[in-house]
């Protein structure tokens, strides 16, 4: 007869210890075979209905039961990624939960999140922050890795723990998760976060810094990234602490020009590759968003506000903002600017694609000074020509849409205007159809069938202007002039007491309607243009976005 082998040490303890627990009738249930020994770490493992009791001589008979049990069995019991048990589960934990702890790591349960392992890094950085009872609560997955540059990750209840080399490990909670995620998580713009979140900001606010950035929350405000440029530009100017406070969006990009912009609590910061990255807050913000932003006449921020004496100012692609010492906001566009308005769709006023485009800009109501500016048709846009002060109306620019009546209300009209023939004294040389006044040249302005056209009479009857008499005095006003197709054809038919004698012609001081040029300029105009050629006119507001 064969004499079976006496029971090794580690078979005695586990039979001792499925004894201690109720045998079959305890809680591990019935064995399931022979208790087996010789496995890793020199060890054995029985096997029972309801768990296992696991034995090394350095860890002694410990049981693994129900749920906990059927979580480490799927990671390769003994010769997984835990090792064996070092106690016995601990129940009574946050939320009914259980934990049990392993060679190299624990399991933890939860009735609400299941039962998932935490090792490593990460379950050293979960216990900082809490373990169970703390802000991220119980794991709700296994740990993930092989992600971008080696970095691994688990989800937890209310948060995500990441382990990125060279960084560390660090969690991403609540609020900035929810927002992370919304970005594409580590494979997104920010990357891996890179420190944990850190609270006690400014208004209550918190951050989490990543690879590429940080996310920002704010009470009252949301939650919201800032990254690259941008977050260097606002970290320069204070972040949360200096004037543009807290972010209120997200950096929106594929702006004109390549731009990007990001809208903070007190202003916005814009980048784009010609321009650089510049802040811009208060009146001038409010204006300039007003107008369109980038899209608008001024373009980009090129520089951030300058102030002096209670006096700021602020420059751009195009044009300026100030703000004077006693609260009034202006802006004015360079001249370079009016042209290229013209291929950036910042102009209000319809151009036609007319070879050359001409502007006659007042910067307010009632102002008689304009600036008057020539752009050439090129194929990129429109380039600067020349450019020169002149006069409008002596009661400024009447408001878009409004007829400027009679020439005694001294307005001149608001809009895009053709302009078709010229006048005077002698031809300067012109592609223009031109006439050569005489003592009988009248315009009318009698509300009759020669309203606001050219006629030949001797009599000389007010309203109809006696061009020979305006062309011959010592001001000289229509030696050399151009007729602005305001209130007729082609732009338009005539509509009678709507407005007349609307010119281009020199002695540069306030009008009754026209626009004056010295007639240097005025000559200048009418040798350089042709059929076709149009003129926008009116107040900055009115002409530019």
């Amino acid at each position: 007869m064969t004499e079976l082998a006496a029971p090794s040490t580690g078979e005695k303890a586990i039979n001792a210890r499925w004894l201690e627990l109720g045998g079959a009738k305890g809680v591990l249930g019935a064995s399931e075979g022979a208790v087996e020994c010789k496995l890793a770490s020199n060890g054995c493992l029985g096997g029972y209905a309801k768990g296992s009791i696991a034995w090394t001589e350095g860890t002694k008979a410990v049981s693994v039961r129900a749920t906990i049990a059927q979580r480490w069995a799927k990671l390769g019991g003994v010769d997984g990624v835990l090792g064996y048990p070092l106690a016995e589960e601990r129940c009574g934990l946050t939320g009914g939960g259980c934990s049990q702890s392993f060679e190299r790591g624990a399991i933890y349960y939860s009735p609400q999140a299941g039962a998932f392992e935490v090792l490593n890094g990460i379950r050293a950085r979960w216990t900082n922050f809490g373990a169970e009872s703390g802000a991220l609560g119980y794991p709700t997955g296994g740990e993930t890795c092989g992600l971008r540059g080696g970095a691994c990750m688990q989800p937890f209840q209310r948060g995500t723990m990441y382990y990125v080399p060279g960084w560390g490990t660090n969690p991403v909670m609540n609020a900035i998760l929810a927002r992370w995620k919304d970005i594409g998580a580590e494979k997104g713009a920010l990357g891996f976060p890179i420190g944990a979140e850190s609270c006690g900001l400014t208004a209550g606010g918190c951050v989490q810094h990543f690879e590429q950035g940080g996310i920002f929350y704010a009470p009252g405000v949301g939650t919201n990234p800032v990254m690259n440029a941008i977050l260097a530009r606002w970290s320069s100017l204070g972040a949360e602490r200096g004037a543009l406070r807290y972010p209120v969006e997200a950096e929106k990009c594929g702006l004109a020009a390549g731009g990007c912009q990001q809208g903070f609590q007190g202003g916005a910061i814009y980048y784009a590759p010609h321009a650089g990255t510049n802040a811009i807050s208060g009146a001038f913000y409010a204006g300039y968003r007003q107008r369109g932003g980038p899209s608008s006449a001024l373009g980009y921020p090129v520089s951030d506000e300058s102030c002096w004496g209670g006096s700021c100012r602020q420059n751009f692609d195009y044009g300026t903002y100030t703000w004077t010492s006693q609260g009034v906001l202006s802006s004015a566009i360079t001249p370079w600017g009016y042209c290229a308005s013209l291929g950036r769709g910042a102009a209000k006023f319809e151009h036609a694609g007319a070879k050359r485009v001409s502007f006659a800009v007042a910067p307010s109501y009632g102002s008689t000074a304009v600036t008057f500016v020539n752009c050439l048709r090129q194929s990129w846009g429109y380039s600067l020509e020349w450019a020169t002060r002149g006069s409008d109306g002596e009661s400024g620019f009447a408001r878009p849409g409004v007829a400027t009546g009679p020439t005694t209300g001294k307005l001149s009209p608001t809009g895009s205007f053709s302009v078709t023939e010229a006048f005077g004294l002698s031809n300067p040389g012109t592609a223009l159809p031109y006439r050569t006044l005489n003592p009988y040249s009248r315009w009318g302005g009698r509300l009759n069938s020669n309203y606001n056209k050219y006629f030949e009479s001797s009599a000389d009857i007010f309203p109809d202007e006696n061009m020979w008499y305006y062309a011959t005095r010592r001001q000289g006003d229509y030696r050399q002039g151009a007729v602005i197709n305001y209130n007729r054809p082609p732009d338009s038919p005539i509509t009678m007491n709507a407005g007349f004698a609307i010119f281009l012609h020199a002695n540069p001081v306030g009008t009754w309607g026209c626009i004056s040029l010295s007639e240097s300029d005025v000559i200048r105009y009418i040798r350089s243009a042709a059929p076709g050629d149009r003129l926008i006119m009116g107040v900055d507001a009115d002409v530019f976005r």
